[in-house]
């Protein structure tokens, strides 16, 4: 209802945008991803919960060559390794296989054909990487290995939290991080001219070009978020709901308060 009220064609900062706003940070990813592509293996990206990660990386897979490289994405992976691979290999279009070896085998048999007969590359991005269980990242280095070590046929993205970082500082992962490629640290917003900028073009590509905030109120949801697009989101959608059932046609100062403090008791 409060999207109808606004005229909006989805929340600003939703999981159904279009299009992602696009800022230095998202270039510079982007930039270095596209390089991956070019030397394959292994890519880390890191950054604290609702920094806008994960939607960069969707954004730049957006760009992809669907006829030279192929996104899996996959984010539930706390499981055990086996499950993990039996994620991929279902994405793979693989039959079941009960045995972890010979899911293995499979699965490795299947990237290389991909890669040698197809002349794809396949992406597999293995988001909230930070939950990956100890033995799955330990025998990660082992399944990369393809044709004594002298292919790079699969390109790899584990993408987590800031702590995922110190996890694979460990000697017991130095065969792991020794594949990483490329390495990232994805940033919260840390300048209020671009969480400005940023807030105003997703309410553009929103469908709605007039301000609905004044500048003390995107102050306000800033130096509340942190920069931290996650929680400005909720910030936002609360008082967007507020103010459409008052009837308001903008998000007052007070309205941004109330919100504030509710998300910080919550």
């Amino acid at each position: 209802m409060y999207l109808q009220h606004f005229g909006l064609k989805h929340d600003p900062l939703g999981k159904s945008i279009r299009e992602a706003v696009s800022t230095e940070q998202q270039k510079s990813l982007h930039t270095q991803l596209n390089w991956l592509l070019e030397t394959r293996g292994l890519g880390l990206i890191t950054g604290d919960a609702g920094v806008g990660k994960t939607v960069a990386l969707r954004e730049w897979s957006k760009q992809l060559n669907l006829n030279t490289h192929k996104v899996f994405y996959q984010a539930d992976n706390h499981f055990r390794p086996f499950d993990i691979y039996s994620q991929f290999a279902e994405m793979l279009g693989i039959e079941k296989h009960y045995r972890y070896s010979s899911l293995w085998r499979a699965i490795k048999s299947h990237l290389l054909d991909l890669y040698d007969n197809k002349h794809i590359t396949p992406i597999w991005i293995l988001d909230e990487a930070h939950h990956l269980p100890t033995n799955f990242l330990l025998e990660l280095p082992a399944f990369l290995n393809f044709s004594f070590d002298s292919k790079e046929v699969l390109i790899i993205i584990l993408v987590g939290h800031t702590s995922l970082q110190s996890i694979l500082t460990k000697t017991y992962y130095n065969a792991l991080t020794s594949r990483v490629i490329l390495q990232f640290h994805w940033n919260a917003i840390n300048e209020f001219q671009a969480f400005n900028h940023l807030i105003t073009e997703a309410f553009k590509n929103a469908g709605v070009q007039t301000a609905l905030i004044s500048q003390t109120g995107l102050q306000l949801i800033y130096m509340a978020s942190k920069g931290t697009l996650r929680f400005a989101h909720k910030i936002l959608t609360h008082g967007l709901q507020i103010a459409a059932e008052k009837n308001i046609n903008h998000l007052s100062d007070d309205i941004i308060k109330h919100c504030i403090e509710a998300e910080q008791q919550s």
